[in-house]
């Protein structure tokens, strides 16, 4: 899916590198997939915010409209998505379709197109931005960018911008300035930019971003130059500063899977578009379902009630049912220690690292340079740790014939349609916590909605769940909260929480001790819940055979990372495990993120064509990236390879950044959009244009 996306315009007219290869053949889906690259340069950041609406403004497909006014879609988390990760993975996509109004004017083919925008951010009630932009002249041979000018503002707020790109004595120009309030604090950022020629071989730059170290931020200024070969840049007073613009270091935050004997996308469906019928105004609505329960694009507005009935794209009705908890299976497995591999393990009130070495059976401690120190740490049978590759404490088993292994959990969310309930509702004994009905705000901030604690040498106690509604039940009563977000005070914060034990009342009789429990034949359950939705299950009933509608699961497989797979060429992660999980199309998580002078960077990233993932049916897998974060390196001679190629930041100096005076007065209204005549159906989804803008 195309979208502008200035930040990416500019970086690549200074920073860009040559395409990747093709892996297969012509015409797969591996082949026709085109990565989104762009340069991460600190420089670059105050591009952010006009970056994120002219993303906005390119999914409105005003381009395809000159005369006309019309409803859009616009997926807001596709265009506020870069990598700005600061977890240990990149992070899970979402979905969040965001209204848009547009209004589109153009006299004739010789005249600028004036486009008018009224967005409204489909996760912030104050989210209402105003956007007005005019384009005077399209992309061509001597202005890659065309010409235009971009205006917003924040409907009810102070927040506003400009953005101009011109062609002045035969350079391209872009120019911006962005103010924002952040904590009381009016923070200003700003950016011009001369490119010598339509390739953007050349030109010189000054940008103001912002020290947010410093309380309150303090402005600080970025001047660069660059040619084919390298780019020069000074942050603030410091020293000037060389980097090479050949071979920089990749991050990829997002890859997809394709099926290595035909090249066919692995299209996992973790949700899709819904419709409904609001109950605030009766007018058709839009949404989106998936594993993390239904998002609307009015659920930020006063008095909005979720809707029970929704249809999907191919006319099908679903009813809407919520329960207030998730159960959580959780199955035990077995695997054998690889060489090297490091756990976290805690001794009183500390933690250190430890290593498994096979040469000698032993795992040894973390010399503090990233090394096993060569004794023997002493670790036991039984004795619990922290697993970066598995991402959960893991159990050590001892040595069984001869083969070293530890044991983990997998979990996974039970569904009305699991296996459990083919004979209609089921018993559940809880052993450990075992939740309360009904839990009252007070109960749940002082954490008192526990019965008292039930040992595995008791009976347990007994609980009931019908598939029907997926709700836990004590002696008929819900396990639930009752009370919502909006009950919780200022002071007062409760995100859910998670219960001891359970295991089918079927079971029960084998349960006599916590070795039962942690036993790797027992599979156990846990009671999840919480006041957010993702906290909750969101399950659809077909309405016409009253089933239930099943999302694709994920796809869970350990990897190996070898240095000949390694995407930028580098051996420090050689021999690396990490799990990794596949949600679909862009969403494969679990290489881990590091940060390094104020940016993140992947631990490594994996090169096109890399074999990762076979198949229970021995169907194998290969990896492309689909969105690439490139970051330059220094240049091998420092800064003296910059000069000695002809650049020098005298140039940026000079250049004048614009200022807040520099930005025009916006005069439309958010209640200007009312006046307009737009169908209730949008014209376009996220740029994609729909079957009734040819009503």
């Amino acid at each position: 899916m195309n979208k502008l996306s200035i930040a990416a315009a500019v970086t690549c007219a200074l920073f860009s590198a040559s395409g990747t290869a093709n892996f297969s053949d012509p015409g797969t889906d591996y082949t026709n997939v085109v990565a989104d690259s762009y340069v991460g340069e600190q420089a670059a950041e105050p591009l952010n915010m006009a970056n994120m609406l002219l993303c906005i403004m390119k999914a409105t497909g005003a381009e395809h409209f000159a005369n006309a006014d019309y409803r859009a879609l616009v997926d807001s988390a596709q265009c506020e998505q870069r990598q700005d990760d600061s977890s240990s993975q990149a992070a899970a996509s979402k979905i969040a379709y965001s209204e848009v109004v547009v209004s589109s004017k153009r006299a004739d083919n010789n005249s600028p197109q004036d486009v008018t925008v009224w967005f409204q951010d489909s996760e912030e009630q104050d989210g209402q931005y105003i956007i007005n932009t005019t384009v005077s002249a399209a992309p061509g041979p001597n202005s890659p960018f065309g010409e235009l000018q971009f205006t917003f503002k924040h409907a009810t707020g102070g927040d506003k911008g400009d953005l101009n790109i011109t062609v002045q004595n035969g350079q391209n120009v872009i120019s911006l300035i962005n103010t924002f309030q952040e904590g009381g604090n009016t923070i200003e950022q700003a950016a011009i930019v001369q490119i010598d020629d339509a390739q953007g071989n050349s030109g010189r730059g000054k940008t103001q971003g912002i020290d947010w170290s410093q309380n309150p931020p303090v402005p600080l200024e970025y001047k660069l130059a660059y040619n084919d070969n390298f780019y020069f840049k000074q942050v603030g007073s410091s020293p000037e500063v060389c980097l090479s613009r050949n071979n920089p270091r990749e991050n990829v935050h997002s890859y997809s899977l394709f099926n290595l004997a035909t090249g066919a996308l692995l299209d996992i469906k973790a949700g899709f578009n819904i419709k409904y019928i609001s109950a605030l105004n009766g007018q058709p609505q839009h949404g989106f379902i998936g594993e993390w329960g239904l998002w609307t694009e009015e659920e930020h507005q006063p008095g909005y009630t979720p809707p029970t009935t929704i249809t999907d794209d191919n006319g099908v009705n679903y009813t809407v049912v919520t329960a207030p908890g998730k159960l959580v299976r959780q199955t035990k497995g077995q695997r054998n220690l690889n060489d090297g591999e490091s756990f976290e393990y805690w001794t009183g009130s500390s933690s250190t690292t430890i290593y498994w070495i096979e040469s000698t059976g032993q795992f040894q401690a973390d010399n503090g340079s990233g090394s096993p120190d060569g004794v023997d740490a002493g670790i036991t049978q039984n004795t619990y740790f922290w697993s970066p590759l598995l991402r959960q404490n893991v159990n050590y088993l001892g040595n069984n014939s001869g083969s070293h292994k530890v044991a983990y959990t997998t979990s996974e969310t039970v569904r009305a349609n699991d296996s459990i309930f083919n004979s209609g509702s089921i018993g559940l004994t809880c052993y450990g916590s075992c939740p309360q009905t009904n839990i009252s705000l007070n109960d749940a901030i002082n954490w008192t909605f526990t019965q008292a604690y039930e040992d595995p040498s008791s009976t347990g106690i007994s609980y009931t769940i019908d598939p029907t509604d997926m709700t836990l039940k004590l002696s008929g009563q819900p396990v639930k909260l009752n009370f919502a977000r909006s009950d919780l005070s200022n002071d007062q914060n409760f995100w859910g929480t998670s219960s001891g034990e359970f295991v089918l009342s079927s079971d029960a009789s084998s349960v006599t001790s916590w070795d039962d429990l942690n036993g790797q034949t027992l599979v156990t359950y846990r009671w999840e819940m919480g006041v957010d939705s993702w906290s909750q299950l969101t399950m659809l009933q077909n309405q016409a055979d009253q089933s239930f509608y099943e999302l694709d699961k994920a796809i869970n497989f350990i990897y190996t990372h070898q240095t000949a797979n390694d995407r930028n060429g580098e051996s420090s992660s050689d021999n690396t495990q990490v799990m990794l999980e596949y949600h679909g199309p862009g969403n494969l998580h679990g290489i881990p993120w590091e940060q390094t002078n104020g940016q993140w960077d992947a631990q490594f990233s994996i090169a096109d064509g890399t074999e990762v993932y076979t198949d229970t049916n021995g169907n194998r897998y290969v990896v492309k990236a689909t969105g690439i974060d490139k970051r330059f390196l220094p240049a091998a001679g420092g800064a003296t390879d910059c000069t000695n190629s002809g650049l020098n930041l005298t140039g940026a100096s000079v250049l004048s950044l614009p200022t807040a005076a520099n930005i025009p007065t916006i005069s439309t209204t958010w209640q200007d959009k009312d006046s307009l005549t737009v169908a209730d159906e949008p014209w376009v989804i996220h740029g994609e244009t729909q079957a009734a803008a040819n009503k």
